[in-house]
């Protein structure tokens, strides 16, 4: 995000002018380039998480980035300019600084925001990308204009070719899955203001409000650039499958070297194949989620969005019957949910596939009051040094049933209440709540 456009225009001159033996480097460069995308769609999904839940974990408190919480000071969340959860296409950022990773630059930007005045919807490393807040509301991160058109990503800079192809491999899987979900067909920006797909060096080139040239410095320094990272965006894209049923299926081809330039797209068939891991809403994702996630139902009209399971989880029918020949769903992974809660028989769901339901409480849980002030415990029944005491009438959050801890002899009943940014579990004493 901080690069000028001053040195991208210095690397993209050195490339063109650089030649040995008579040959241009830039053939070099594109061999590279192809490799990188090749080797990224190797890759598996590194997976989404969410930084209130992140903070949750780490005894930290999340800042609700330009929520009413924050007082009339900074306002409230901002719609885009055709409205609440209608952005119009998605900027790349890079974060220009090297070394910090996603959840480096989660907490920079929660603690920062009100005095830095900026913020955006995710930050995306090797390991993971993490969503700061929904991308159904603008954030601020290109200027006044684009604020109020895109969805706006920061991508990590890493030190090694491995690192850099899995985080752009996550940044690409996470933008397909961001435009499925908000019913958006990939295309490069272009001067006239149309296109899903900017750098923000093209926000500061066809819309303004700003003079960054990120990311196109970080990308060349890999060897790579922004039509390369498009591609690999199409190709996830594509692989996803299309998101409507008349939806058009974008063109895998690169646009030209000027990023003015529109991507064509082809008429798709109205029946697409699903994507055999799950992708976010906003959320992303080809995560190593249960195999049990992968289908699709034949209707999207629903909102949809990536959900963290967080106990070991059922599938059940519409009718409330289990349906023992899907495996058990592992917690920490993720679904792709369609639409929000329903009851079925009394008891509540989230519907992630056609005839698939899993239990609502095992992914958003329940609010319980604290009776008493409260430690928090490990899996093994040890208290969690790393987390404060839980003071008396404070509402935390459960998940599932509960569950009996044998440590010293003893069995004791707890709840639980999250996990840490390594996603081991951590439980309060069911006796604690009201």
């Amino acid at each position: 995000m901080k690069i000028k456009r001053l040195l991208s225009t210095i690397v993209a001159a050195g490339a063109l002018t650089a030649f040995a033996g008579g040959v241009s480097q830039n053939i070099g460069a594109s061999q590279v380039y192809a490799s990188i995308n090749s080797e990224a769609k190797k890759t598996k999904y590194s997976g989404t998480k969410y930084l209130d839940q992140l903070l949750k974990a780490a005894g930290l408190v999340y800042n609700q980035f330009n929520s009413v919480a924050n007082g009339k000071k900074y306002g409230s969340r901002f719609g885009y300019r055709n409205g609440v959860g209608k952005p119009e296409g998605i900027v790349v950022h890079e974060t220009a600084d090297p070394g910090a990773s996603a959840w480096d630059e989660g907490r920079y930007f929660n603690n920062n925001w009100t005095s830095a005045y900026t913020y955006v919807h995710a930050v995306v490393d090797q390991k993971q990308v993490i969503q700061l807040m929904t991308p159904d509301y603008g954030v601020w991160g290109a200027g006044a204009i684009a604020n109020k058109r895109f969805i706006q990503i920061e991508l990590c800079e890493v030190s090694t070719r491995k690192q850099f192809v899995q985080s752009v491999a996550n940044d690409a899987y996470y933008i397909a899955s961001l435009l499925h979900a908000y019913n958006l067909t990939p295309s490069r920006a272009s001067s006239n203001g149309t296109g899903t797909i900017w750098s923000h060096a093209d926000v500061s080139n066809y819309l303004g409000g700003t003079d960054h040239g990120d990311p196109i410095g970080y990308f060349a320094k890999w060897g790579y650039s922004m039509n390369d990272f498009y591609s690999l965006i199409v190709y996830y894209y594509n692989k996803m499958g299309t998101s409507t049923n008349a939806a058009a299926k974008a063109s895998s081809s690169s646009s030209s070297s000027s990023s003015s330039s529109k991507a064509s797209s082809k008429s798709a068939s109205s029946s697409s194949s699903s994507s055999s891991s799950s992708a976010s809403q906003k959320s992303a994702s080809s995560k190593s989620s249960s195999s049990s996630a992968s289908s699709k139902p034949a209707s999207q009209a629903a909102t949809v969005k990536t959900m963290k399971v967080m106990r070991n989880a059922y599938t059940y029918t519409a009718a409330g019957k289990r349906n023992a020949k899907i495996k058990t769903i592992k917690a920490t992974s993720y679904l792709k949910i369609y639409g929000g809660i329903v009851t079925i028989k009394k008891a509540k769901y989230y519907k992630y596939g056609n005839n698939k339901y899993v239990r609502a409480g095992n992914i958003t849980g329940y609010g319980r009051k604290l009776k008493h002030n409260a430690w928090v415990y490990t899996r093994t029944g040890a208290r969690d040094q790393t987390m404060p005491k839980q003071l008396k009438g404070r509402k935390l959050t459960t998940y599932g049933s509960q569950v009996k801890i044998t440590a010293n002899k003893k069995t004791k009943v707890y709840y639980l209440i999250g996990y840490t940014s390594s996603n081991a579990p951590q439980y309060v004493k069911a006796v604690n709540f009201k």
